[in-house]
């Protein structure tokens, strides 16, 4: 009798895995993304560049971001853990599972009925983003925009401080480097 369990086990095991695999974080297979981030606060604006890689749908994600022109870092899904590689360094941080990748999923239908109802998180109309219609939403103090499950804009306005984090170029189902999902060569992993 054991084995008729271990073998429902086992097939359970795999369709569990076979539906994880098939998850889908974006609605197009593979994309750059190239955004500006300004922040204003008292009386300063620093403004930073990054470019965010994707392949498998999002299930593998690649954020770097840039100072003074400069590859400063790099936070990455191999489709199962997070790494963070710090490239003047040469080191990469291991930092746990990747069960959303390194981006918010925009996605309207995932903000609670509770939030909702209680005006905490209300639709705005469609604005265009980087030459995408997008759909967007306001949730506490943060304005998003989105197309295709992939959030082109965040912007945040506070009384000391806001913040725009903006999509500036995007280009779709583009072949993504592998290595920009792979821990870099040479580099220490801690």
């Amino acid at each position: 009798m054991k084995h008729p369990i271990t073998l429902l086990l086992l097939f359970l095991v795999l369709i569990a895995f076979e539906a994880r695999t098939q998850t889908k974080k974006y609605d197009i297979k593979s994309g750059i993304i190239s955004f500006e981030t300004t922040m204003k606060m008292m009386g300063m604006t620093i403004t930073k560049k990054s470019i965010v890689y994707f392949d498998e749908y999002g299930m593998k994600e690649c954020k770097e971001s840039y100072k003074d022109g400069k590859l400063e870092d790099s936070f990455f899904s191999d489709g199962k853990f997070l790494y963070k590689a710090l490239h003047k360094q040469k080191k990469v941080h291991k930092s746990g599972t990747a069960s959303r990748g390194t981006e918010f999923k925009f996605d309207w239908n995932e903000i609670s009925d509770k939030d909702k109802k209680a005006g905490k998180a209300k639709q705005l109309p469609d604005m265009t983003v980087a030459g995408k219609t997008c759909q967007s939403f306001e949730y506490s103090d943060t304005k998003f925009a989105g197309w295709s499950g992939i959030c082109l804009l965040t912007e945040t306005k506070t009384k000391d401080m806001s913040t725009l984090a903006k999509a500036l170029k995007i280009e779709e189902n583009v072949k993504v480097p592998a290595e920009k999902f792979a821990v870099p060569s040479g580099y220490a992993v801690e």
